[in-house]
C-alpha cells in the first residue's frame, strides 16, 4: 500500500512536471511567434522606407534634369540676346 501511494505520488509529480513543461513550451512558442511577427513588421517598415528613399532619389534626379534643362534654355536665351 505504501509503495502504491508512493508510486501515485511520483506519477502525480511527473504529470505536474509535464504540465508545467508544456506551459513553458507554449509560452516560448508564443514569444517566438511574437518575435517573428515583429520581424515581419520591421521588414515591411524597412521595405517601405527603401521604397520612399528610391522615390525621393528618382524625384531628385528628375528635378536635376529639369534644372539642367532650364539652365540650358537660359544660356541659349543669353546667347540669343548677345547676338
Amino acid at each position: 500500500n505504501k509503495r502504491r501511494a508512493e508510486a501515485l505520488k511520483i506519477s502525480r509529480q511527473h504529470d505536474e512536471f509535464k504540465t508545467e513543461d508544456n506551459k513553458r513550451r507554449a509560452e516560448a512558442h508564443k514569444i517566438e511567434r511574437q518575435i517573428d511577427e515583429f520581424k515581419t513588421e520591421e521588414n515591411k517598415r524597412r521595405a517601405e522606407a527603401l521604397k520612399i528613399s528610391r522615390q525621393h532619389d528618382e524625384f531628385k534626379t528628375e528635378d536635376n534634369k529639369r534644372r539642367a534643362e532650364a539652365h540650358k534654355i537660359e544660356r541659349q536665351i543669353d546667347e540669343f540676346k548677345t547676338e
